[in-house]
Formats: structure tokens, C-alpha cells, sequence
């Protein structure tokens, strides 16, 4: 497993915040096809047809939210979430095996969690 230093972290956000945009994107299109879909079936659309030209639609924007974060888990990072869009990165502090933890807006490294943790027990990293 790759481990990242805090500025070999810092130097894929700007990579990260290109993914996450189309991300958002992809995923706001797939809910509204979902919404569609839905109005669909509560008013009792017999279009079977239209039905599933909706599904198979949502499923290749599903395919293509699945590519982009695949693009993170090759460079090493872990994608934790869409919404909010969080990656966690191998790190060790004091030998200690942690994440540093990244949310889309960030432009700093500033924050690690255990890896039995999630992002809400992230605390500070420790000043040098």
C-alpha cells in the first residue's frame, strides 16, 4: 500500500477537484433521471419502453461515477464519499497507521483519522 506525505496529498487536489466536478455532475443528471423515473411509476406509466431507457441511463451515469473515482484509487487514494466527496490517503504518523482525510473545498492537508474511524473522528494533524 502507498503511504502519502502530506504534500504528496496536497498535490493531487487540485486533480481531485477536477474529478469530483464531473462526479457532481454525473450524479446530479442520475438523480434527476431517478426522479423521473419515479414520477413514472407513481403515476402507473405504462411505457415500458421509456421505463427502461431510464434505467439503462442511470446505470451508465452509475458506470461513469464508478470510472472517475477509480481514477483516485489509482493514484493510490481512497474515494470515502460522494456527498459530501471525501478521500482519506494512507499515512503513518509515529508508526502508527492513519488517513490523512480530504473534503472537496479543502486546499490543505490539515486533518487524519485511525483507520478503524470515519471522517467524523478526524482530528488535526500534529504541528511539526
Amino acid at each position: 500500500m502507498k503511504h502519502f506525505s502530506v504534500a504528496d496529498a496536497e498535490a493531487l487536489i487540485p486533480e481531485l477537484e477536477r474529478i469530483f466536478e464531473s462526479v457532481v455532475e454525473l450524479v446530479a443528471q442520475a438523480e434527476m433521471k431517478a426522479a423521473d423515473l419515479r414520477r413514472r411509476q407513481d403515476a402507473a406509466d405504462t411505457d415500458a419502453a421509456g421505463a427502461e431507457i431510464a434505467r439503462s441511463q442511470i446505470q451508465f451515469l452509475a458506470r461513469g461515477v464508478d470510472d472517475w473515482l477509480r481514477k483516485i484509487a489509482d493514484h493510490g487514494a481512497i474515494p470515502k464519499g460522494v456527498n459530501p466527496a471525501l478521500v482519506d490517503f494512507p499515512h503513518r504518523i509515529e508508526g502508527r497507521e492513519v488517513y490523512l482525510c480530504w473534503r472537496l473545498g479543502e486546499k490543505k492537508i490539515t486533518h487524519f483519522h485511525g483507520t478503524d474511524e470515519g471522517f467524523g473522528e478526524r482530528r488535526s494533524l500534529p504541528k511539526k
